[in-house]
């Protein structure tokens, strides 16, 4: 299916309803267009830069090596109600023999189940086209982005490379016949909880202390701005490797991990991306980001020419970041390096000015790490993302 183009026309008319797909540039910038008009004064959306939705749509990114993706509008009377897309990911099914499709970018008007249920039949005809089974989503566009539907926590802004949505979509998408896969969550971490002098603050220091008693090959630090790039690729293949058997897992390339990484360089605070070694080779990674998007907040995503100063002016006094992810090599875990190197990023995002984190994403099964961020920070389930699939 790779090397083959297939291309079908859904064109259908349900009395005032059409379901078309995207081939023109007007067609793509309706589709770009939609939710910044759906939002528009919604005080929790946080609008993406649309330089960065041009170029995502055009397919520009390294993903699109080895995935293709099918955008559709919902229009009444010529209006836009809804738009989705249809994602082939040859990535994740050469990495699971799987015949598996993806949908991702959903919006839709809050009460017209009739267009969400066209939006979804005409992601699943492409993706059926193209020999798929089934489809999971929302992703935007996989499981290394955006992922999942919001369906608790909706009066806060989402962090950096999270979604948003109403609470209406649960019931939009269950009406047009998908079911839960797998709930995702997202963990409220204050950081005042644990400054000097707290019960908190105290254990974590004793146990950081006795853990480098114990083990004085293991040495702690910080990203290396001076050789970014270098370091991205040393110790990026131990996150790989570290969740290489997480639900959703795809191995992401070098080329796509420069990419982000060029993309993100210029908001990464190297004081709270911490390194593990055991003497002297990568043992253990902890990334945490500030959440730009409290500085996108309201912007409507343009920076110029005068938002920008309010975008910068907002960076320097961001005190809320996001920790991705936690992982270690599994030969080393038994010297308690997850624990440690979440320990020592809470105490440098706290010496640094930090004063809130977002602890996400972990699915609801993945027990272990739930009872490591639970024990470690005294955290808060805030919000839930839901992922859903449907037979094709």
């Amino acid at each position: 299916m790779a090397g083959r183009r297939i291309r079908i026309v859904v064109c259908r008319m349900n009395g005032s309803l059409q379901i078309l797909p995207v081939r023109t540039a007007r067609r793509r910038r309706q589709f770009r267009g939609f939710p910044y008009a759906k939002y528009a004064g919604n005080p929790y959306w946080v609008a993406p830069l649309r330089t960065t939705q041009a170029k995502l749509f055009r397919k520009k990114p390294r993903f699109f090596d080895r995935a293709d993706m099918a955008l559709f509008l919902a229009l009444r009377a010529g209006r836009v109600v809804g738009r989705i897309a249809a994602i082939e990911n040859r990535a994740h099914n050469e990495h699971y023999g799987d015949k598996l499709g993806f949908f991702g970018f959903f919006e839709c008007i809050d009460d017209d189940k009739e267009a969400a249920g066209g939006l979804v039949d005409a992601a699943g005809e492409w993706l059926a086209a193209r020999g798929l089974q089934h489809m999971r989503g929302p992703v935007n566009p996989s499981m290394n982005s955006e992922c999942g539907l919001l369906i608790m926590g909706f009066d806060s802004p989402p962090a950096i490379l999270m979604p948003y949505n109403p609470p209406a979509y649960a019931a939009l998408l269950e009406s047009a016949g998908l079911r839960k896969e797998k709930d995702l969550i997202a963990y409220d971490v204050r950081i005042d909880k644990m400054k000097p002098g707290t019960r908190v603050h105290s254990r974590l220091s004793r146990l950081v202390e006795r853990m480098h008693r114990r083990y004085p090959e293991v040495t702690v630090r910080k990203l290396d701005m001076s050789s970014y790039e270098d370091e991205i690729l040393r110790f990026m293949h131990v996150f790989e490797e570290a969740r290489r058997q997480n639900w959703g897992y795809v191995p992401v390339r070098e080329k796509e991990l420069l990419e982000t990484a060029r993309d993100m360089k210029q908001i990464v605070d190297p004081r709270i991306v911490v390194l593990a070694e055991v003497d002297g080779e990568p043992a253990g990674v902890s990334l945490s980001i500030p959440d730009v998007n409290l500085a996108l907040l309201g912007l409507n995503g343009r920076l110029l020419p005068f938002n920008v100063f309010r975008f910068l002016h907002r960076l320097k006094r961001l005190r809320e970041c996001r920790i991705f992810g936690i992982a270690s090599l599994e030969k080393y875990r038994h010297m308690g390096i997850t624990s440690l190197l979440l320990m020592h990023n809470i105490l440098w995002a706290m010496e640094f000015g930090y004063d809130r984190g977002e602890a996400s994403w972990v699915a609801e099964d993945n027990i272990r790490s739930s009872r490591t961020i639970e024990h470690g920070l005294d955290p808060v389930h805030y919000k839930t993302y839901r992922v859903y699939r449907k037979a094709l």
